[in-house]
């Protein structure tokens, strides 16, 4: 029987809202940041939790100044980091999330996803296949634990629902199918298989799709894992406009639409041996995929730290307010063209 959280999306989004409050009872940093992170960028989320996050922000600072450099060095670095620049920046001057539309694109501004690390999305990417790295960072760290939002079976296959730490979609997760078995982010044919059962099993969802960066396209960490999100709201490449769709404008990247992950398979197939990175989306009667320029092949313009799944398919991030208010469809449609792959 389906999980009571998954029965509908009101459910789900309930469910998603509650957890992070309870998490807030946590003394790890990267546990605060995730919940900050998740409701600054979705008012319905930041309403409630506001008044909690403010005071939990204050505790963590003063319990900070009380460690030791060696207590200071069992904190994973990455999330002390972050938190460094919350508090030099200072929780009153975090601004929200902002977005709007430019013509057919939306833009979104994220001000705390520009603290995020790196990792792999800055590195030149020339194999998309590399093998799992058990030193490296990957979703099965004991200090994640607490960053699962559920785990169980769906069609008995085992999934995992790890909240995003640095979200840029609404109810964002990271989803892993067989999470202890550490797979590279590379797919076969039986991920996708099970992946599009598990999406037919989530059908009450209003809003669910699923995303798919491969590596060269600015996937971040090399633990198979895929993107969910629940968002009513059509994304750019999903409208009726597109040659794509059956409309007459050709989108400025290489795309095809496809009606499951199956059919669409033997092309992630091809890709994957022509070491050709591309995006997947993925809706419950319909998705897309993309290839493009690997990540380091090209100059990626200063105003975006590199086109992943969400700004391929229309919904662009922004991570400083002055590159937010002087954006313009121009800029975006000339930094598609960098990345397209010509015939």
């Amino acid at each position: 029987m389906l999980p009571d959280l998954f029965q509908s999306s009101q459910q789900y989004k309930k469910f998603f809202t509650e957890s992070l409050l309870d998490l807030l009872d946590s003394d790890q940093l990267g546990v605060f940041i995730l919940v900050l992170a998740n409701a600054s960028i979705q008012a319905q989320i930041q309403r409630p939790l506001d008044p909690a996050l403010k005071l939990r922000f204050s505790q963590l600072s003063q319990q900070l100044q009380t460690l030791s450099n060696k207590q200071l060095q069992k904190i994973p670095p990455d999330d002390l980091a972050v938190f460094r620049q919350l508090e030099q920046l200072g929780y009153e001057n975090l601004e929200p999330g902002q977005q709007k539309f430019l013509g057919v694109w939306q833009l979104q501004f994220n001000q705390l996803r520009s603290f995020r690390p790196a990792r792999n999305s800055q590195k030149t990417i020339t194999e998309l296949h590399q093998p799992f790295d058990h030193n490296g960072f990957h979703f099965n760290k004991p200090f994640l634990a607490k960053e699962i939002l559920w785990q169980g079976s769906l069609e008995k296959i085992p999934v995992r629902f790890l909240f995003n730490k640095f979200p840029f979609a609404d109810y964002h997760t990271l989803v892993l199918l067989h999470p202890e078995s550490n797979k590279p982010q590379f797919l076969h044919s039986e991920d996708c298989a099970e992946m599009q059962q598990v999406m037919q099993s989530l059908s009450s969802l209003y809003g669910l799709g699923m995303a798919y960066n491969s590596l060269g396209a600015f996937a971040s960490i090399n633990h198979q894992h895929w993107q969910c999100f629940v968002r009513e709201q059509a994304y750019p490449v999903e409208l009726a406009c597109w040659t794509h769709n059956g409309g007459e404008l050709p989108y400025p990247v290489n795309v095809e639409s496809f009606l499951s992950l199956q059919e669409i398979w033997p092309r992630i197939k091809t890709l994957q041996q022509q070491n050709r990175a591309f995006n997947l989306f993925m809706r419950a009667d319909r998705g897309y995929l993309a290839w493009r320029k690997s990540q380091g092949t090209y100059q990626h313009a200063g105003w975006t730290s590199g086109f992943a799944w969400s700004e391929i398919m229309g919904n662009i991030t922004a991570l400083r307010r002055v590159d937010y208010d002087q954006l313009d469809s121009a800029k975006i449609v000339r930094e598609f063209e960098s990345l397209k792959i010509e015939a």
